[in-house]
């Protein structure tokens, strides 16, 4: 019996060592250090957002300086405008007034935009795709007000009907 009791006394500290170097050694691992940190809410509240704050104040102020730039030398990412009102720019708006009788020629993609006046479709069937009403209009056809009207034909256009009309071009065009 006492053999037997100190076998079991001999096991139940060889098993106290080892669960107690099991914790030493978990203890020592990487865990929770910066090169494998615990993430607790103190450290995203104290380090990561302001950190993420910082780095943001940063990217804005860039963009804003480069915004006053391009505002400053009056030239804003992609846009062009026209040289004079008879030469569309391709990505702005352009009012154009016609007298009755000018015509605007354009190329493929123009888009228009009928704001004051009265006007008809000149050009090759479909003469302008009414973006607005989902049709197309004929050469001949009446274009309706603040409607947006693309050509899809090179040349086709429109014409003046009215006195004075008022049209919004963007893209290549010319007055005729």
């Amino acid at each position: 019996m006492k053999r037997r009791r100190k076998t079991l006394i001999a096991v139940g500290a060889a098993l106290a060592v080892g669960v107690a170097a099991s914790f030493t050694m978990m203890a020592a691992t990487s865990s929770g250090t910066q090169a494998d940190p615990l993430v607790t809410l103190s450290y995203l509240n104290e380090k990561f957002a302001p950190q993420i704050k910082s780095e943001l104040q940063s990217e804005l102020e860039t963009a804003k300086e480069d915004v006053v730039k391009r505002i400053e030398s009056g030239a804003t990412a992609g846009t062009s405008r026209p040289a004079s009102p008879e030469a569309g720019g391709a990505d702005v708006f352009t009012v154009v007034t016609l007298s009755r009788g000018q015509s605007v020629k354009c190329s493929v993609g123009v888009e228009l935009l009928l704001r004051i006046g009265t006007a008809s479709v000149t050009g090759e069937p479909p003469g302008l795709v009414d973006s607005t009403g989902g049709s197309t209009l004929s050469a001949g056809g009446a274009l309706t007000v603040n409607h947006l009207y693309m050509a899809t034909i090179e040349g086709n256009g429109i014409k003046a009907t009215a006195d004075t009309v008022k049209v919004m071009v963007r893209g290549d065009y010319t007055i005729t």
